[in-house]
């Protein structure tokens, strides 16, 4: 069975390890400070979600598999976004593999370990107001993101949820309710069962960091700059073993459209889903041509 990770965000997309100390009670300040942000956040959401959006951008992805000996391949797309009415749409065409000038266009996301789609909407499915009803929230620390003040905000399950979900720690502005990045908790991604199971029975623990960074805005949205996650194991004899990692940086916006009063429906369902699969992505035909 293969021990990789993929991480998809079914509407959007995503560490450092969470605690999984039992949540301390908030003063009356926090909580009123707390109630505040999640406002300011659920309506955040709800322009993001509503928002109609066209987009192009560069998406470098530079992917790592340590099992055996090291390899890494950088694919270079010109990534465009395409939102309105009838859904959502992503397209790529790739520019460069490993530094060598390439033209494959409209091609699917090339990943052996990893697999993400819409990471621009990872906020959504955790601080809409939809979502608000079935995680808890608390306050764990503030700092600077980018010269900009944040609120640093812990989201676990609630009694309520009964669906699998992820979940973590979100860098919050404090003005708009805007994110700036988003921390997986590793228990919540998927694929994570599978993972813990086959660390145990080699006497390890998993160490899964994934994050997402929204370092660009336009219109009062913020766009993606960065993704990463790693893939690794806390051995007893060896300590620390990375299996694999993947970087993702966004750069070279151009907006054609971001248009946050224009009323979307986006149907039922979760605004986030984060899925494991045991089986690697295959090599498309496409890559095979380079």
């Amino acid at each position: 069975m293969s021990r990789s990770i993929i991480v998809r965000v079914i509407l959007l997309i995503a560490t450092i390890i969470l605690s999984s100390d039992p949540a301390i009670p908030q003063n009356p300040t926090d909580q009123a400070k707390m109630a505040t942000i999640l406002r300011k956040s659920a309506a955040y959401c709800q322009r993001l979600d509503k928002a109609a959006l066209d987009f192009v951008c560069l998406e470098e992805v530079t992917e790592t598999s340590f099992n055996l000996s090291p390899s890494t391949d950088v694919y270079l797309y010109d990534y465009q976004l395409i939102r309105k009415a009838g859904g959502t749409k992503e397209r790529r065409n790739v520019v460069s593999v490993n530094g060598k000038k390439a033209d494959f266009r409209d091609v699917p996301l090339h990943t052996v370990k990893f697999q993400y789609e819409n990471v621009l909407f990872g906020p959504v499915g955790l601080l809409s107001e939809y979502w608000q009803s079935r995680l808890d929230y608390r306050i764990v620390g503030e700092e600077a993101f980018n010269g900009l003040k944040a609120v640093i905000v812990e989201a676990t399950p609630g009694p309520d949820l009964i669906e699998p979900h992820p979940y973590g720690n979100i860098w919050i502005r404090k003005d708009d309710g805007s994110d700036f990045k988003i921390v997986w908790d590793q228990r919540s991604l998927g694929n994570f069962k599978m993972i813990d199971e086959w660390a145990k029975d080699h006497d390890a623990e998993p160490l899964i960091t994934s994050f997402s960074e929204y370092g660009f805005e336009k219109n009062g949205l913020r766009f993606p700059s960065r993704s990463y996650t790693e893939q690794a194991y806390l051995r007893k004899d060896r300590g620390k073993s990375a299996s694999a990692e993947i970087s993702v940086l966004y750069k070279d916006y151009k907006f054609f459209t971001v248009e946050t009063e224009t009323i979307y429906s986006k149907g039922q369902g979760p605004g986030l889903l984060l899925q494991g699969c045991p089986e690697p992505a295959r090599t498309p035909k496409w890559h095979d041509r380079r």
